[in-house]
């Protein structure tokens, strides 16, 4: 096998898991949510909105379904740019 080839399989090896890594964190957030209802997007520093589900009870339930609709959805896509290394 030539170095060329080695680099080109390396390469594969580290991007299958960079994407493994990302399922796993994503998975890990969805077990994470499972028993929460505060729905907050915050920056790197811990600032940003927050939904109170106290004050808007409805809106919190539906913005939680659809972040976590999206982390599946991600999650899938994922999986199949996994599958086509």
């Amino acid at each position: 096998m030539d170095e060329q080839t080695l680099k080109y399989m390396g390469e594969r090896v580290d991007k299958a898991r960079e994407i493994k890594e990302k399922i796993k964190d994503l998975n890990h957030l969805i077990d994470y949510s499972a028993d929460r209802d505060k729905i907050s997007i915050l920056d790197g520093v811990g600032n940003g909105p927050t939904i109170d589900p106290k004050k808007f009870k409805a809106l919190a339930s539906r913005a939680r379904v659809a972040i976590l609709e999206q982390v599946v959805e991600e999650i899938k896509r994922l999986e199949q740019e996994l599958a086509e290394i």
